[in-house]
């Protein structure tokens, strides 16, 4: 009734990344309670996504994290989803950690292919052309 947000019960590690996300720190009474410990986020919503509802909090000045949900028809298909995803995300954090990048998935043999074309059409005379299109 009066703008305020009681969430109940909270799991102890959503309030630690609540806590850091909005920059407030965590109270156990509102004994003495004083402006320096409160966080501030652009936006709080609550929403509801299928069954579970879920409270939203958006544009956080100290936040560098943000919330996937992950949903499914089975568990199996929503796990393999997770580990794929976690997967993705280490990629991306190792490649921004180091400077330098070990391609795969045939990317030497590419480059190697891409080279010796390259060569072979600045060293193969034009009438030799036919006998180069016979061995590509």
């Amino acid at each position: 009734d009066k703008n305020v947000f009681c969430a109940g019960r909270v799991d102890e590690n959503d309030l630690i990344r609540t806590s850091k996300a909005t920059g407030a720190s965590i109270q156990t009474t509102l004994n003495n309670l004083s402006v320096d410990v409160l966080g501030t986020c652009g936006v709080f919503e609550e929403v509801q996504i299928g069954s579970e509802r879920y409270n939203m909090f958006t544009d956080c000045k100290s936040s560098k994290t943000c919330t996937i949900v992950l949903r499914g028809g089975g568990q199996q298909f929503i796990d393999e989803s997770e580990r794929s995803l976690h997967d993705a995300i280490m990629i991306v954090r190792r490649a921004t950690k180091c400077n330098t990048i070990l391609p795969g998935a045939g990317a030497i043999e590419m480059l190697l292919s891409t080279y010796l074309l390259h060569y072979s059409l600045n060293t193969i005379n034009p009438t030799d052309s036919v006998n180069h299109v016979n061995c590509v």
